[in-house]
């Protein structure tokens, strides 16, 4: 057979096709295994490389019994930071499925420093806290409830008008902290800050304070937190004359009566027709706080009521007088009226004693009759026996 027709016939065709389609596969094997191998070496590169660190504001949660203790000082919030592999914190962002706490379930009455506590989080993550350690202050727990009020400067109102009654959302507050805080509340308040000249009624949310004697902010938990106070503002037309009543403010001096008089008996109120109409008298609070002696005070006038924005006079003068108490005044009549009984009653113990003597007197003499009556009964008796013994012998003879 020629080469040329071997060439060209099928059983060459075949053979030619087997040996390129082995030649394909050992190809396409190489090419696999080679990026097969790429690939894991590129995982297990990324699991050592690509970690991830996060940092995280958390809320602080307390174990402890919150029916008996109160607590303060703590940090609301703390700052964790976790590091790991990419996929555990990034899952651990998006659920947030752990908790930092402080254990004070063993703790009582007092200050204490407490290490915080972790749970939630994966083993293979790094965990560190920013306070590790907190300081809190533990006390007995007590709840009150107070009266809001409203506070505001009326200087900010324009001129001629008045402010109403406040209403607010709530009238009253819960309060609750240490005993010894809760204690010390004196008022909660309100504070409403008018913008200035302001003519109309004004309404905004406000946050409430519980203050002491002082003025001072306690640090207590109010509920609610914040009270909407909506302040009526209107102009003041009307007048109105009343009756000016005069009250004693303060403690005088003790064992003093103190009278108060003014010749001022009427003053002129200028307000809005509602407010007016609900006023009878004027009350004027007047100290009299270290007066000793009779004397004579100035005393200004205010609108002491909502919707009141004059009064006239501006001032009025007071006399205080000052005399002793009744107490004091009949110390004397006491002292001699005890005088007058002890004379009394050393009088009744010396007659007493003089009855007694007499009545000793008369006993000694009844004794004395007595026993010369049995003398003089014994010697009738002797003279009768010898009688009648000698009236024997005679008849004998």
């Amino acid at each position: 057979m020629r080469p040329t027709k071997f060439w060209n016939t099928k059983a060459m065709y075949r053979l030619l096709s087997l040996v390129f389609a082995l030649l394909l596969f050992f190809y396409v094997s190489y090419q696999r295994l080679g990026s097969t191998r790429v690939s894991e070496k590129e995982v297990a590169d990324s699991s050592l490389i690509n970690n991830k660190s996060l940092t995280l504001k958390v809320p602080l949660t307390l174990n402890f019994d919150s029916n008996k203790y109160y607590v303060s000082g703590y940090p609301e919030k703390v700052k964790v930071q976790v590091t790991g592999p990419n996929a555990l914190v990034t899952a651990l962002e998006n659920t947030r499925n752990f908790e930092i706490y402080a254990d004070l379930s063993e703790l009582g009455p007092g200050t204490h420093k407490v290490k915080l506590k972790t749970s939630g989080f994966n083993k293979e993550l790094s965990v560190a806290l920013a306070p590790e350690t907190i300081k809190v202050k533990i006390a007995t727990k007590k709840t009150a409830k107070f009266p809001i009020q409203v506070r505001y400067d009326s200087g900010q109102i324009a001129k001629d008008h008045v402010a109403g009654d406040p209403l607010m959302s709530q009238q009253t507050v819960e309060i609750t902290g240490a005993k010894s805080d809760v204690d010390r509340v004196e008022s909660v308040v309100a504070n409403l800050n008018l913008p200035t000249n302001i003519r109309e009624a004004y309404s905004r949310t406000v946050l409430l304070q519980a203050l002491d004697k002082k003025g001072t902010p306690l640090n207590v938990s109010l509920s609610p937190e914040t009270v909407k106070v909506n302040l009526p503002i209107s102009e003041a037309t009307a007048t109105k004359e009343v009756k000016l009543e005069l009250t004693k403010e303060n403690n005088g001096v003790p064992g003093k009566t103190y009278t108060l008089s003014t010749e001022t008996k009427t003053v002129t109120l200028r307000g809005t027709r509602s407010a007016l109409s609900r006023i009878k008298t004027f009350a004027v609070p007047v100290s009299v706080a270290g007066v000793n002696s009779s004397t004579t005070k100035t005393v200004e006038l205010s609108p002491n009521k909502s919707g009141i924005a004059a009064v006239s006079p501006a001032t009025i003068q007071v006399m205080i007088t000052v005399s002793e108490t009744e107490e004091n005044s009949g110390t004397k009549a006491i002292d001699s009226n005890e005088t007058e009984a002890l004379q009394r009653s050393s009088s009744s113990e010396k007659a007493t004693s003089s009855s007694a003597s007499s009545t000793a007197k008369s006993s000694s003499e009844v004794q004395n009759e007595t026993e010369n009556s049995r003398v003089s009964s014994t010697e009738q008796s002797t003279e009768s026996t010898e009688s009648l013994s000698s009236s024997v012998t005679d008849e004998a003879n």
